[in-house]
């Protein structure tokens, strides 16, 4: 008997995902495709989580609106805002809620009039919203790092105290930073590049204009309490570096973009969170975010 998966990830990083499969489930096969909506066939019955993925879960196939219709609970994803949903659909994905650790039953619109539907088990680290959907609100930030920080920091309900100091590496233009100074933390940017006006004016941030691959224990007087990277470099010299800050600093919490341009880079990342598993961490964690292209998130909690 054969069984069927998908996976909704963001179009960016489709090959990305391709690649995952052959290396980690290459006894599925690809089935079905549109932009953001894959399926995968397999002759027996695997465990699918795919770390490129920003939800995956059990294909129950291709339905009519009529066979829909008698659903009494789910949610409704469509893969364009464009589409026109009918209104029962609509409505019955604003009543229905789900716990965690329940399953839900999502009702993939993937074109006009062309319904997928799955299950898959509501996760702590999901956003509880259909498909896996940011429910960050969108305004006027230096950058991109804003929304991937503020959506790790909601899937994982990071436990960020008042004014902890956070150490963010490669912190230019500011994105992350403004949002970890919106939660009223202290932050110290680390960034040879400018930073955003409104950024430095902030009370509680302090930059140090320098590459962070010069800095040492002596530049550091105080505690530090979280690492924080999205800096554009491969994850072994990110790593590298932040095994490095450990041998001097004792974080209890870190939150770092791994950037993912190439296939080889698919291959460290469990050998990166055994890494991190074995200097003292107990919860590691990898999750593709909703604002995430060819990038991944790892956190790593004491």
């Amino acid at each position: 008997m054969s069984h069927f998966y998908f996976s909704l990830t963001n179009p960016e990083v489709e090959l990305l995902l391709k690649k995952e499969m052959s290396i980690g489930y290459p006894n599925l096969k690809l089935s079905y495709s549109r932009p953001g909506f894959l399926t995968f066939k397999a002759e027996n019955s695997v465990l699918f989580n795919p770390w490129m993925s920003r939800l995956s879960g059990i294909c129950l196939g291709k339905k009519t609106l009529g066979e829909l219709s008698s659903l009494s609970k789910a949610w409704l994803w469509k893969r364009l805002d464009s589409f026109t949903a009918p209104d029962e659909l609509v409505a019955l994905s604003e009543k229905s809620l789900f716990k965690i650790g329940e399953k839900v039953t999502l009702i993939m619109m993937v074109g006009e009039n062309e319904y997928w539907l799955g299950e898959y088990i509501l996760k702590r680290s999901h956003f509880q919203t259909p498909g896996e959907e940011s429910s960050i609100q969108k305004r006027e930030v230096p950058s991109r790092a804003y929304y991937k920080i503020a959506e790790a920091y909601e899937a994982f309900d990071l436990p960020m105290d008042y004014e902890e100091k956070v150490l963010e590496l490669g912190s230019a233009p500011g994105g992350a930073s403004l949002f970890l100074l919106d939660q009223e933390l202290k932050v110290i940017g680390v960034d040879p590049a400018e930073m955003d006006k409104s950024i430095l004016a902030k009370r509680n941030f302090k930059h140090i204009r320098k590459p962070f691959e010069t800095l040492n224990a002596e530049n550091f007087q105080e505690d530090i309490d979280w690492i924080v990277s999205d800096v554009n470099l491969p994850p072994t010299v990110v790593v590298k570096e932040v095994e490095r800050f450990l041998t001097f600093l004792e974080p209890r919490g870190l939150v770092l973009t791994l950037k993912l341009n190439q296939d080889r880079y698919l291959r460290m990342l469990k050998p990166i969170v055994e890494s991190f598993r074995k200097k003292g961490f107990t919860q590691v964690e990898l999750k593709y975010l909703p604002s995430h292209r060819q990038e991944i998130a790892l956190i790593a909690l004491r």
